[in-house]
């Protein structure tokens, strides 16, 4: 009973000091998230309780749910350049608690697309942009101090251009296997550049996967397919022709006999 009385600083501010906001795994996937997705925005430890509502009309109950996931939250938010949330991703442990209410339930329940990788084993740059695809051709916001940044590289340009930047940027960064297509003779391959005057975000997305001998194989191949679920005209022949040069060239870095990433053609829709 004394010892409130024996504490003379309990009232007294503690001291703090900083903390880092990331765990070493987390910081590492962040940065990977960052560059496979560099039009969207990325947030950490989103609280679950901003990107849910509960739909519980008898008012007790709903604060009870809210009491019980309110210190809950998800690794990352990803999420448009008008704050519109794309999904969220998580890492998780090799062993997870038992919630009463699963959070991979709630939001499937509200319809947000959650993907999730072991935070052990965190899947490779080439991975994650393979997943979050769909999300890497965005459109942009406007130039700010990133793309600002980056515009020193090219100090003869108007750094006004933003969209003139940012190809120059894109087409700026190697993929850094020597055993695959560069960008550069991606170019070379496709002197006339039909597929990217006419089909740009087909055109980023054989960039992006140009790294990958074997996954743009297929989605090369992908490109001539009909069936899908979304009903398209099927590409122009000069397009086509290119796509043919492409295969051809890219065919020489593919390993023979061995198995082709898994692919499915429904994916990426162009």
């Amino acid at each position: 009973m004394f010892s409130h009385f024996l504490d003379k600083d309990s009232n007294a501010i503690p001291e703090c000091e900083p903390r880092k906001l990331f765990e070493a795994e987390e910081e590492i996937f962040f940065k990977r998230v960052q560059k496979a997705l560099p039009n969207c925005l990325i947030f950490p430890h989103v609280q679950l309780t901003a990107i849910l509502e509960p739909h519980i009309s008898n008012e007790k109950k709903r604060t009870l749910m809210h009491q019980k996931i309110k210190d809950r939250h998800v690794d990352f938010g990803v999420f448009s350049k008008d704050l519109d949330l794309l999904c969220v991703l998580e890492l998780e442990r090799s062993e997870t608690d038992q919630e009463e209410y699963p959070t991979r339930k709630l939001l499937k329940s509200a319809g947000i697309k959650c993907i999730r990788w072991n935070r052990e084993n965190l899947p490779t740059p080439e991975q994650i942009l393979r997943t979050l695809a769909p999300f890497s051709e965005l459109d942009a916001p406007k130039i700010e101090t990133s793309m600002q940044t980056i515009g020193k590289l090219f100090l003869d340009d108007d750094p006004k251009a933003s969209g003139k930047l940012q190809e120059q940027a894109f087409t700026y960064i190697e993929h850094g296997n020597p055993n695959a297509l560069s960008l550069a003779a991606l170019k070379r391959i496709t002197p006339e550049s039909f597929i990217q005057k006419e089909y740009p975000h087909i055109w980023q997305k054989i960039c992006l996967f140009a790294g990958d001998p074997g996954y743009l194989k297929n989605y090369l191949e992908s490109l001539f397919i009909q069936n899908r679920p979304v009903k398209r005209r099927g590409l122009p022949k000069h397009v086509a022709n290119e796509v043919v040069a492409l295969q051809a060239e890219n065919a020489r870095f593919v390993v023979p006999n061995a198995p082709d990433p898994v692919w499915d053609p429904t994916f990426l829709h162009r």
